[in-house]
């Protein structure tokens, strides 16, 4: 097989999770190249890891079986965006601390490998965000596989967020921010914000405020399909997609909140349901 591997030098286990892993492709006679995501990528926010690729680099992506990640969400996270442009599939062995995204940890990678090899896995898809801002497409927004989250500037003390759907107006509250969540997403952020944790399987986008003044504002949850609007008349806002990079629109900027044109493949071992797997993790984090 052949694997384009991403491993996270900031977290502590890369390096001899890395070496363990490299020990065993050579062992197999597996393919694999090393891209490794450096401190000076980890700084940048990742938001151009697939831009520095060299053309030699791109092409073993684009013939590879898949993108071997190691690290923890948030490098998953980074390799999904750039190995949906070439749709190759994810698997991501954990070395942070949760870890809800990665499909192997440290003590099962011999078996999961052997797995891979003899083709005992299936690829799942799951959909991403993507804002337009008044029409207009901005790249730095165009994959969100977890949550794209809108926020007051720090000028401001609060902002007023009118919310459409489908061009019919839902509400108007004054808020410190709202997070759009995809299903998957909604372990991240949106549960800390009090949204609902959704099967990542299903295409639903979550919409989260983020200490809304007033008690009657509640969590929703849309239907993919669904064409979401959001403007602030009377603040500016900022807009971070998947916690990297940030854009400040003006007030009035309407923000189109859509499914983005790039899906993410995940390889699923199917060995774990997702509730189970989030009880475990929940259990972790205490």
């Amino acid at each position: 097989m052949r694997f384009f591997i991403v491993p996270n030098y900031g977290k502590r286990e890369t390096e001899e999770i890395l070496a363990e892993l490299l020990r065993l492709l050579e062992q197999g006679k597996d393919e694999y190249l090393v891209f490794p995501l450096d401190r000076e990528l980890l700084e940048a926010g990742g938001e151009d890891l697939g831009a520095r690729l060299t053309e030699s680099q791109r092409d073993f992506l684009a013939g590879c079986d898949m993108v071997l990640s190691i690290g923890g969400d948030g490098t998953i996270i980074h390799c999904a965006r750039f190995a949906s442009a070439e749709n190759r599939p994810v698997v991501g062995i954990n070395a942070g601390h949760l870890g809800f995204l990665a499909q192997m940890e440290r003590e099962h990678i011999p078996r999961y490998l052997e797995q891979l090899r003899q083709r005992r896995y299936h690829v799942t898809v799951r959909n991403a965000l993507a804002a337009t801002l008044d029409g207009e497409e901005c790249p730095e927004l165009d994959f969100a596989l977890n949550d794209i989250v809108l926020s007051k500037t720090p000028e401001e003390n609060i902002a007023c967020f009118e919310m459409r759907c489908n061009g019919r107006k839902i509400d108007a509250y004054r808020a410190d921010g709202v997070i759009f969540s995809t299903a998957t997403g909604s372990t991240a952020y949106a549960l800390s914000a009090g949204g609902p944790v959704l099967d990542p399987r299903l295409k639903a986008t979550v919409m989260v405020p983020i200490c809304p003044h007033a008690i009657s504002i509640r969590p929703m949850v849309f239907s993919a399909e669904n064409h979401i609007t959001i403007s602030s008349p009377d603040s500016s806002l900022a807009i971070i997609a998947d916690g990297r990079g940030r854009v400040t629109v003006p007030p009035g900027c309407v923000i189109d909140i859509q499914q983005s044109r790039y899906e993410a493949r995940f390889v699923d071992f199917h060995d774990q349901e997702f509730f189970e797997i989030l009880t475990t993790k929940i259990k972790q984090r205490g």
